[in-house]
């Protein structure tokens, strides 16, 4: 695989692009002004397109910011910069199929290049399918794939272009890449193999002065993959500090603009501690715009008004232009999904399936469990919006938008004491019940993301949500019998969960004896073509039930 392209030589391009267009050569107006346009986890979302109900969407996509783009840019009379904060190559069929599947080039960068963005940050999902699918993507694009706080094992040297500078009519504006630091908390190890992820904060401290000081940037962007670990308005930490950095980040002196993502949030560009901040949701349904203002003194340029705001894609004409550019991919990979690879005896909804045992989840299960060779196996739902697979035949689209993930499958070794202290965890979400004499509600602890409400087969067990958290789990049995917690089982999930993903308890440390090569898509896709036909079947293993008689 070809080496990432060194710092030092990206630093040397710069310095000759700075020669060329001199600091030096600014107009002689007191004022300038700068627009800067911004996307955040695009996750494939080329064409205006559901692919999992198989109709088009006028939700969000690149082409519809393509239109966006280009009407800003006509009325603008200034310097207009594309940038992007990362998760780019894994989310929809177009991008996974034609990219990852058959090795073709990234519709996404492809879509980014013909847009004419400017840069982008590195994000935690594309390392999904390992490095030599990442590296495609970054020779293909006609941008920097920026990071400063990646780098080599046992190195000072970044393995990605830490910044870019940008003349923008007079003004000279710097670029900074951030990614949060806890890919190794997701990924397998083979993904992200030879590098270390520092804390974005401290390479945000040693690399803000060289864009202010060496560079000479008179405007200082932050492209973060990450989420705010602290509420804007109260300062109250809310448990993510591992992965989400922008509090600390507008701390770091020298930042004028930080534009975030990861967390997939609706954030409209807003003063924090000094620092203009914003984040465009998710999907190319938003596109962040921030306008600059500055005028010169003896001292240089500086900001003198900003404002911005969240503009929506729904309801904008996709670019046709664009469009026309993917019809025939998309086209080939909508045959692909209309596959077929099964077929079942019955309905299969996922509506309830947080709320009581169904027969979408133990299919997963099933899967696991049959793949792996485990005792037992922990998933959760990841897509509550999944359609209702009707009885007859089953093709890829429903495979896909029921298990969106590209995870992999893992065993590993844990006690039974550690089982319980797993569904304990799980068992945060269920947080109480509201009743009424027509009956009672679950509950629900809203602060807790659903793809985190797993749930557990080849063990039997009650979830009280009355009781304090940490004691939820009742009446858990193996094999009829109260569970041993020195017995040890064989537990199957997936890579996130493996490598700490939802902070489950034990996972990430305990032994792993085996892992699957395929994803879990493709094993749910096996396991159906080769059980033919499959029957639903709901085996009831765990409930939602408070105790009916109070314990000491």
């Amino acid at each position: 695989m070809k080496n990432f392209q060194t710092f030092t030589a990206w630093a040397l391009g710069v310095s000759l692009v700075a020669v060329v267009s001199s600091y030096a050569t600014a107009t002689e107006n007191a004022t300038a002004e700068l627009t800067i346009l911004h996307t955040s986890d695009l996750h494939g979302s080329v064409l205006p397109f559901n692919d999992y109900a198989n109709r088009p969407s006028d939700r969000g996509s690149l082409a519809q910011i393509a239109t966006l783009v280009d009407e800003i840019r006509s009325a603008a009379d200034h310097p207009v910069m594309v940038l992007d904060s990362g998760d780019t190559l894994q989310g929809t069929p177009l991008e996974q199929f034609t990219h990852v599947r058959w090795g073709e080039p990234s519709p996404t960068i492809d879509a980014m290049n013909r847009i004419g963005y400017q840069a982008m940050a590195v994000g935690n999902h594309e390392f999904n399918f390992g490095l030599e699918v990442l590296e495609r993507a970054r020779e293909q694009a006609e941008f920097p794939f920026l990071s400063a706080n990646i780098l080599r094992e046992g190195t000072e040297e970044t393995a990605f272009e830490p910044y870019a500078v940008f003349e923008q009519g007079p003004i000279r504006v710097g670029v900074l890449g951030l990614i949060t630091p806890n890919v190794p908390g997701w990924e397998k190890p083979e993904n992200y193999r030879g590098l270390v992820f520092e804390p974005m904060d401290m390479a945000a401290r040693r690399w803000v002065p060289v864009l202010r000081e060496k560079e000479k940037c008179d405007v200082v962007v932050v492209l973060a993959h990450t989420g705010f670990e602290q509420d804007p308005d109260s300062g109250e930490a809310d448990g993510t500090t591992h992965e989400n950095f922008i509090w600390r980040l507008t701390a770091v002196p020298g930042i004028d603009v930080l534009l975030t993502g990861h967390t997939h949030e609706d954030i409209p560009p807003r003063l924090v501690r000094g620092v203009f901040v914003a984040q465009p949701w998710a999907r190319a349904q938003m596109l962040t715009r921030i306008d600059l203002r500055l005028e010169r003194d003896e001292k240089g340029w500086h900001i003198t008004d900003r404002r911005g705001e969240n503009l929506p894609a729904k309801g904008v004409p996709a670019d046709p232009e664009l469009t026309r550019a993917f019809t025939l991919a998309q086209q080939r990979v909508q045959t692909t999904l209309d596959g077929p690879v099964g077929e079942v005896t019955g309905d299969v909804r996922v509506d309830r399936c947080r709320l009581e045992d169904c027969a979408a989840v133990d299919l997963v299960h099933e899967v696991q469990i049959s793949a792996s060779g485990a005792d037992l196996s922990l998933a959760a739902l990841l897509n509550a919006g999944a359609p209702v697979l009707r009885a007859g035949p089953v093709n890829w689209r429903w495979i896909h938008a029921f298990y969106v993930y590209p995870n992999t499958l893992i065993a590993v070794r844990l006690t039974g004491a550690q089982v319980r202290d797993v569904l304990e965890h799980a068992a945060r979400y269920y947080d109480g019940l509201e009743c009424t004499p027509e009956g009672c509600t679950v509950v629900a602890d809203g602060a807790i993301p659903h793809y985190n409400v797993d749930n557990m087969a080849g063990i039997d067990y009650r979830i009280d949500p009355t009781r304090p958290e940490g004691s939820r789990i009742r009446d858990l049995r193996y094999n009829g019998l109260p569970l041993d917690p020195e017995t040890e089982f064989i537990v199957a999930c997936n890579s996130y969960r493996a490598a700490g993903g939802g902070l489950f308890p034990h996972l990430e440390t305990a032994e792993v004896v085996w892992r699957s090569s395929e994803e879990l898509p493709d094993l749910i896709g096996d396991y159906l073509d080769n059980h033919r036909p499959w029957r639903p079947v709901v085996d009831g293993n765990w409930f939602i039930g408070r105790d009916m008689v109070a314990e000491e």
